[in-house]
Protein backbone atom coordinates (compact mmCIF):
# COMPACT_ATOMS: atom_id res chain seq x y z
CA UNK A 1 0.00 0.00 0.00
CA UNK A 2 1.92 3.55 -0.73
CA UNK A 3 1.14 6.60 1.07
CA UNK A 4 -1.93 7.98 -0.91
CA UNK A 5 -3.78 4.86 -0.69
CA UNK A 6 -3.07 4.61 3.58
CA UNK A 7 -4.83 8.28 3.45
CA UNK A 8 -8.43 8.12 4.44
CA UNK A 9 -11.20 11.42 3.78
CA UNK A 10 -14.36 11.62 5.53
CA UNK A 11 -16.99 13.05 3.35
CA UNK A 12 -20.56 14.27 5.02
CA UNK A 13 -23.50 14.59 2.60
CA UNK A 14 -21.69 12.22 0.26
CA UNK A 15 -24.34 10.69 -1.50
CA UNK A 16 -24.93 13.12 -3.90
CA UNK A 17 -24.12 16.74 -5.36
CA UNK A 18 -20.74 18.26 -4.45
CA UNK A 19 -20.14 15.13 -1.39
CA UNK A 20 -20.19 12.97 -4.16
CA UNK A 21 -17.99 14.50 -6.43
CA UNK A 22 -15.58 15.46 -4.15
CA UNK A 23 -15.65 11.59 -3.03
CA UNK A 24 -15.05 10.77 -6.59
CA UNK A 25 -11.94 13.69 -6.48
CA UNK A 26 -10.24 11.65 -3.63
CA UNK A 27 -11.08 8.03 -5.07
CA UNK A 28 -10.22 9.08 -8.86
CA UNK A 29 -6.69 9.75 -6.42
CA UNK A 30 -6.40 6.81 -4.51
CA UNK A 31 -7.19 8.25 -1.26
CA UNK A 32 -9.84 5.94 0.76
CA UNK A 33 -13.22 7.37 1.27
CA UNK A 34 -15.69 7.27 4.64
CA UNK A 35 -18.81 8.50 2.60
CA UNK A 36 -21.72 9.15 5.23
CA UNK A 37 -25.00 10.69 4.57
CA UNK A 38 -28.82 10.78 6.62
CA UNK A 39 -30.41 7.82 4.16
CA UNK A 40 -28.59 4.78 4.23
CA UNK A 41 -30.16 3.78 0.90
CA UNK A 42 -28.76 6.98 -1.00
CA UNK A 43 -26.09 6.00 1.00
CA UNK A 44 -24.76 2.12 -0.05
CA UNK A 45 -26.09 2.94 -3.56
CA UNK A 46 -23.77 6.44 -3.95
CA UNK A 47 -20.65 3.96 -2.47
CA UNK A 48 -21.50 1.37 -5.33
CA UNK A 49 -20.97 3.53 -7.67
CA UNK A 50 -17.73 4.79 -6.17
CA UNK A 51 -16.44 1.55 -5.86
CA UNK A 52 -17.38 -0.01 -9.55
CA UNK A 53 -15.37 3.78 -10.76
CA UNK A 54 -12.62 2.63 -8.35
CA UNK A 55 -12.47 -0.91 -7.59
CA UNK A 56 -8.75 -0.63 -5.67
CA UNK A 57 -10.09 2.09 -3.37
CA UNK A 58 -11.13 1.63 -0.04
CA UNK A 59 -14.97 2.62 0.27
CA UNK A 60 -16.80 2.73 3.54
CA UNK A 61 -19.84 4.16 4.84
CA UNK A 62 -21.77 5.34 7.67
CA UNK A 63 -25.17 6.46 7.67
CA UNK A 64 -25.85 9.15 10.20
CA UNK A 65 -28.42 11.83 10.57
CA UNK A 66 -25.81 14.46 11.55
CA UNK A 67 -29.01 16.78 12.44
CA UNK A 68 -29.33 14.79 15.79
CA UNK A 69 -28.12 15.88 19.09
CA UNK A 70 -24.51 13.95 19.64
CA UNK A 71 -24.62 12.89 15.84
CA UNK A 72 -21.03 14.14 15.42
CA UNK A 73 -19.73 12.50 18.28
CA UNK A 74 -21.42 9.31 17.99
CA UNK A 75 -20.00 9.37 14.02
CA UNK A 76 -16.29 9.95 15.45
CA UNK A 77 -17.15 7.41 18.08
CA UNK A 78 -17.98 5.07 15.08
CA UNK A 79 -14.65 5.92 13.44
CA UNK A 80 -11.98 5.48 16.01
CA UNK A 81 -14.05 2.21 16.74
CA UNK A 82 -12.96 1.03 13.14
CA UNK A 83 -9.43 1.83 13.92
CA UNK A 84 -9.49 4.42 10.71
CA UNK A 85 -7.68 7.76 10.76
CA UNK A 86 -8.80 10.74 9.08
CA UNK A 87 -6.27 12.98 7.23
CA UNK A 88 -8.89 15.08 5.12
CA UNK A 89 -12.09 16.41 6.94
CA UNK A 90 -14.77 17.02 4.45
CA UNK A 91 -17.75 18.96 6.85
CA UNK A 92 -19.98 19.07 3.12
CA UNK A 93 -23.28 18.01 4.75
CA UNK A 94 -26.01 21.03 4.58
CA UNK A 95 -29.09 21.96 3.78
CA UNK A 96 -31.26 25.31 3.31
CA UNK A 97 -34.98 26.05 4.06
CA UNK A 98 -36.95 29.32 1.82
CA UNK A 99 -39.40 31.23 2.65
CA UNK A 100 -40.71 34.04 5.02
CA UNK A 101 -39.03 33.72 8.82
CA UNK A 102 -42.78 34.59 9.60
CA UNK A 103 -43.79 31.71 7.51
CA UNK A 104 -40.76 28.83 7.62
CA UNK A 105 -40.85 25.58 9.81
CA UNK A 106 -38.95 26.77 13.09
CA UNK A 107 -37.99 22.44 13.38
CA UNK A 108 -36.39 22.61 9.94
CA UNK A 109 -34.71 25.65 10.77
CA UNK A 110 -33.17 24.48 14.25
CA UNK A 111 -32.35 20.96 12.00
CA UNK A 112 -30.68 23.44 9.83
CA UNK A 113 -28.32 24.89 12.35
CA UNK A 114 -27.95 21.97 13.90
CA UNK A 115 -26.47 20.37 10.74
CA UNK A 116 -24.86 23.46 9.14
CA UNK A 117 -22.86 24.58 12.08
CA UNK A 118 -23.02 22.78 15.31
CA UNK A 119 -22.28 19.54 13.64
CA UNK A 120 -19.41 21.07 11.70
CA UNK A 121 -18.26 22.64 14.52
CA UNK A 122 -17.73 19.19 16.72
CA UNK A 123 -16.50 17.23 14.00
CA UNK A 124 -13.58 19.93 13.36
CA UNK A 125 -13.41 20.21 16.78
CA UNK A 126 -12.74 15.83 17.40
CA UNK A 127 -10.86 15.51 14.52
CA UNK A 128 -8.77 18.49 14.72
CA UNK A 129 -7.27 17.94 17.63
CA UNK A 130 -6.28 14.09 16.17
CA UNK A 131 -4.29 16.49 13.41
CA UNK A 132 -2.69 18.03 15.54
CA UNK A 133 -0.76 15.58 17.48
CA UNK A 134 0.05 13.80 14.86
CA UNK A 135 1.34 17.32 13.24
CA UNK A 136 -0.75 16.87 9.84
CA UNK A 137 -4.06 16.97 8.14
CA UNK A 138 -6.46 18.95 5.81
CA UNK A 139 -10.24 20.14 6.71
CA UNK A 140 -12.52 21.65 4.24
CA UNK A 141 -15.29 23.54 5.46
CA UNK A 142 -18.68 24.27 2.90
CA UNK A 143 -19.18 27.79 2.95
CA UNK A 144 -21.46 29.45 0.46
CA UNK A 145 -21.76 32.85 -1.88
CA UNK A 146 -24.13 33.29 0.81
CA UNK A 147 -21.20 33.75 3.24
CA UNK A 148 -20.78 37.15 1.62
CA UNK A 149 -24.22 38.39 1.55
CA UNK A 150 -27.79 38.55 3.61
CA UNK A 151 -30.35 36.61 2.08
CA UNK A 152 -34.02 37.79 2.60
CA UNK A 153 -36.21 34.66 2.07
CA UNK A 154 -33.36 32.36 2.88
CA UNK A 155 -32.23 34.29 6.35
CA UNK A 156 -31.20 30.95 8.36
CA UNK A 157 -28.86 29.30 5.71
CA UNK A 158 -26.76 32.21 4.86
CA UNK A 159 -26.45 32.96 8.45
CA UNK A 160 -25.06 29.73 9.09
CA UNK A 161 -22.99 30.03 5.66
CA UNK A 162 -21.62 33.45 7.17
CA UNK A 163 -21.43 31.31 10.76
CA UNK A 164 -18.69 28.85 9.06
CA UNK A 165 -16.47 31.85 6.94
CA UNK A 166 -15.73 33.64 10.20
CA UNK A 167 -15.06 30.44 12.60
CA UNK A 168 -13.04 28.80 9.37
CA UNK A 169 -10.75 32.09 9.00
CA UNK A 170 -10.55 32.65 13.12
CA UNK A 171 -9.23 28.76 12.84
CA UNK A 172 -7.01 29.26 10.19
CA UNK A 173 -4.83 31.56 12.16
CA UNK A 174 -5.36 29.18 15.76
CA UNK A 175 -4.08 26.33 13.38
CA UNK A 176 -0.80 28.33 11.87
CA UNK A 177 2.88 26.66 12.07
CA UNK A 178 0.71 23.12 13.39
CA UNK A 179 0.77 21.38 9.96
CA UNK A 180 -2.97 21.10 9.46
CA UNK A 181 -4.42 23.34 6.59
CA UNK A 182 -8.32 25.05 6.95
CA UNK A 183 -9.82 25.68 3.47
CA UNK A 184 -13.14 27.42 2.33
CA UNK A 185 -15.44 26.48 -0.30
CA UNK A 186 -17.68 29.01 -1.46
CA UNK A 187 -19.83 27.31 -3.94
CA UNK A 188 -22.52 29.52 -6.11
CA UNK A 189 -26.15 28.22 -6.76
CA UNK A 190 -25.39 24.69 -7.55
CA UNK A 191 -27.21 21.74 -9.52
CA UNK A 192 -27.80 19.78 -6.88
CA UNK A 193 -30.97 18.81 -4.66
CA UNK A 194 -30.66 21.80 -2.54
CA UNK A 195 -33.10 23.88 -4.74
CA UNK A 196 -35.56 21.07 -3.92
CA UNK A 197 -35.32 20.68 -0.25
CA UNK A 198 -35.12 24.34 0.24
CA UNK A 199 -38.24 24.57 -1.56
CA UNK A 200 -36.58 26.80 -4.16
CA UNK A 201 -36.87 24.82 -7.39
CA UNK A 202 -39.18 27.64 -8.92
CA UNK A 203 -37.44 30.69 -7.78
CA UNK A 204 -35.90 33.06 -10.31
CA UNK A 205 -31.88 32.09 -9.37
CA UNK A 206 -32.33 28.31 -9.50
CA UNK A 207 -33.80 28.80 -12.92
CA UNK A 208 -31.20 31.00 -14.06
CA UNK A 209 -27.22 30.93 -16.01
CA UNK A 210 -25.62 31.05 -12.07
CA UNK A 211 -26.54 27.80 -11.55
CA UNK A 212 -23.04 25.76 -11.69
CA UNK A 213 -22.11 22.21 -11.79
CA UNK A 214 -21.46 20.53 -9.36
CA UNK A 215 -18.51 18.54 -11.32
CA UNK A 216 -16.74 21.75 -11.62
CA UNK A 217 -17.33 23.05 -7.40
CA UNK A 218 -16.17 19.69 -6.22
CA UNK A 219 -13.09 19.89 -8.85
CA UNK A 220 -11.86 23.30 -7.60
CA UNK A 221 -12.52 22.88 -4.04
CA UNK A 222 -10.74 19.75 -3.96
CA UNK A 223 -7.38 21.60 -5.74
CA UNK A 224 -7.36 24.12 -3.29
CA UNK A 225 -7.84 21.72 -0.55
CA UNK A 226 -4.61 20.16 -1.66
CA UNK A 227 -2.95 23.14 -2.22
CA UNK A 228 -3.73 24.36 1.39
CA UNK A 229 -5.71 27.76 0.16
CA UNK A 230 -7.61 29.67 2.83
CA UNK A 231 -10.41 30.31 0.63
CA UNK A 232 -11.45 28.99 -2.90
CA UNK A 233 -13.96 30.58 -5.18
CA UNK A 234 -14.76 28.07 -7.63
CA UNK A 235 -15.96 29.63 -10.62
CA UNK A 236 -16.60 33.36 -12.43
CA UNK A 237 -20.30 33.46 -10.67
CA UNK A 238 -18.80 32.78 -7.38
CA UNK A 239 -16.34 35.50 -7.55
CA UNK A 240 -19.01 38.10 -8.73
CA UNK A 241 -20.71 36.93 -5.81
CA UNK A 242 -17.86 37.63 -3.20
CA UNK A 243 -17.10 40.71 -5.05
CA UNK A 244 -20.58 42.27 -4.90
CA UNK A 245 -21.00 41.14 -1.32
CA UNK A 246 -17.57 43.70 -0.78
CA UNK A 247 -18.24 46.43 -2.95
CA UNK A 248 -22.22 47.04 -2.56
CA UNK A 249 -24.03 47.87 0.88
CA UNK A 250 -25.37 45.34 2.60
CA UNK A 251 -29.13 46.71 2.34
CA UNK A 252 -28.61 46.85 -1.68
CA UNK A 253 -27.22 42.89 -1.72
CA UNK A 254 -30.47 41.93 0.44
CA UNK A 255 -32.55 43.63 -2.14
CA UNK A 256 -31.32 42.17 -5.22
CA UNK A 257 -31.00 38.58 -3.64
CA UNK A 258 -34.73 38.88 -1.91
CA UNK A 259 -35.48 39.30 -6.00
CA UNK A 260 -33.54 36.19 -6.73
CA UNK A 261 -34.73 34.26 -4.45
CA UNK A 262 -38.55 35.00 -5.80
CA UNK A 263 -40.64 32.74 -7.02
CA UNK A 264 -40.58 32.96 -11.23
CA UNK A 265 -44.62 34.07 -11.31
CA UNK A 266 -44.38 36.13 -8.42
Amino acid sequence: MNATQSKIALITGASSGIGFELTRCFARDGYGVIMTAHYPDKLTDAAQKIQQEFPEVLVDTIACDLSKDGAAQQLYEQVQQRGQQIDFLINNAGFGERGSFLETDLEKEIALIHLNIIALVSLTKFFVQDMVKRGSGKILQLGSVASFIPHPLLSVYAASKAFILSFTEALQVELKDTGISLTLLCPPPTETNFFEVAHMENTKIANSSQVQSAVDVAEEGYKGLMNGDARVLPTLVAKMYAAQGLTLPDSWNAAITKKQLENVKE
